[in-house]
This record gives C-alpha cells, sequence and structure tokens, in this order.
C-alpha cells in the first residue's frame, strides 16, 4: 500500500554521501549491487533500510565507521520518511472496492507510519484488523504477530490471504502457517528470489490494482 520510491531515493543519496564523506570512494553503481546484494542475501532484518545502513558501511568502510554513520543518519531518515512515504494512487479505489468483499487487515513492523497514511485518507475505517508490532511486541517474521491478526480477525486460517513485498518476513512466515500469499513487486524488495520452498508465493503482483482479480480467482 505504502510508495516507498520517493524515500528511497533520498536514501540512496544521503547513505552514498555520508560513505564517501568517509572516505569509501564508491560509485553509483556499486552503490547500488551492494545495497541490492544485502537484501538479496538476507542480511536485511526486521528494521528494514535502517539495517543497510550499517551492513554497507561495514563491508567497505573501516570497522567502527557502521555504528557513527547509522547515530548520524537515524534521525534524518526517520524524520523525512514521514515526509517522503505516500499511498499508492491506486490505494483509495482499491481499499474500499476490496472491503466489500473481504475483511482487511494490517500486519506491519514500521509502527504506525502506514495507519497515519490510511488515516490522512480516511481509509483506516475499512480495516477491521490491525496488527502493529509496537503493540505486540512481536516483529514480522515471528509467527506471533500473524497469529494475533487470526485471532483478532475471527477468520479461519485457510480463509486467509498475505500480501506483502518481502519473501522473508511477509511470504515464508504466512506459508508456514498455511496462509496464501500474493507477493508484490513495487518496493526496493523486489530483487529478493525464492531461495526455498516456502519463500514462493501463491500469485506475484505489481500493483495492487491487481488484487480484485487475483483474490476472485482464490475464492
Amino acid at each position: 500500500m505504502v510508495d516507498e520510491w520517493d524515500y528511497i531515493s533520498y536514501f540512496d543519496k544521503l547513505l552514498l554521501e555520508s560513505l564517501n564523506g568517509y572516505g569509501a570512494r564508491i560509485d553509483l553503481r556499486n552503490y547500488f549491487t551492494l545495497r541490492n546484494n544485502i537484501i538479496i542475501n538476507r542480511k536485511i532484518g526486521s528494521d528494514g533500510l535502517l539495517d543497510i545502513v550499517s551492513l554497507t558501511a561495514q563491508l567497505i568502510l573501516p570497522r567502527g565507521y557502521d555504528s557513527i554513520i547509522s547515530n548520524n543518519l537515524k534521525d534524518n531518515l526517520l524524520e523525512n520518511k514521514k515526509k517522503l512515504i505516500k499511498l499508492f494512487n491506486e490505494v483509495p479505489h482499491i481499499i474500499p472496492l476490496l472491503s466489500k468483499t473481504y475483511s482487511l487487515g494490517i500486519i506491519s513492523n514500521n509502527s504506525s507510519g502506514s495507519v497515519d497514511l490510511l488515516k490522512k485518507g480516511d481509509l483506516v475505517q475499512y480495516f477491521q484488523t490491525i496488527c502493529l508490532s509496537q503493540n505486540i511486541g512481536s516483529r514480522k517474521p515471528n509467527h506471533k504477530i500473524f497469529d494475533k491478526a487470526i485471532k483478532d480477525s475471527n477468520t479461519p486460517i485457510e480463509h486467509c490471504v498475505m500480501v506483502g513485498d518481502r519473501l522473508d518476513i511477509d511470504i515464508f512466515p504466512a506459508n508456514e502457517l498455511g496462509i496464501k500469499t500474493i507477493r508484490t513487486l513495487n518496493s526496493i524488495y523486489k530483487v529478493q528470489k525464492p531461495i526455498c520452498k516456502k519463500e514462493e508465493p501463491l500469485y506475484t503482483i505489481k500493483s495492487l490494482a491487481e488484487l480484485p482479480n487475483i483474490l476472485s480467482s482464490i475464492f
């Protein structure tokens, strides 16, 4: 639902400048290769892009610079993320449409950012279940946050569908639990490739606008 591309562009520019400011001497092409390899090889944790800061610095700078750069950039990145993320253009139409047929829910590690966007767009009313890691005390891919969402939705697990962009923390745990899975390719995590059977989604989509047709074929 959340379009992070403007934020990602800002993130890449800021991190590249910081790395080179400390003597890295890395160009944009090699930076992208390094960043994408971190994502592809599952080095990134549930903190998402913030993990890329320290991991990239660890790979190309002397020991200790990862903490310095992470501390320098963290507040800046968190503040600008709030300003730069937005809902994808199709979301204001798709969410009300889907809510007419399905019970909608959110499972998120990203505190209340996505919920705040939905509130601004007057869309949060269409979600019956909202499970945020900060309230649950558990983060994806831990099963606990999925179990809580399933319980709160009062929906049989065989009727649940997980829509997510990460194979490692969205698709894998959902498949483990027997939840049907749909992967979205509209994020930085589109470079991931399945490394085991449980990371293979039932369907893959490029846009949430494809969801009505996909869901009607599932049910």
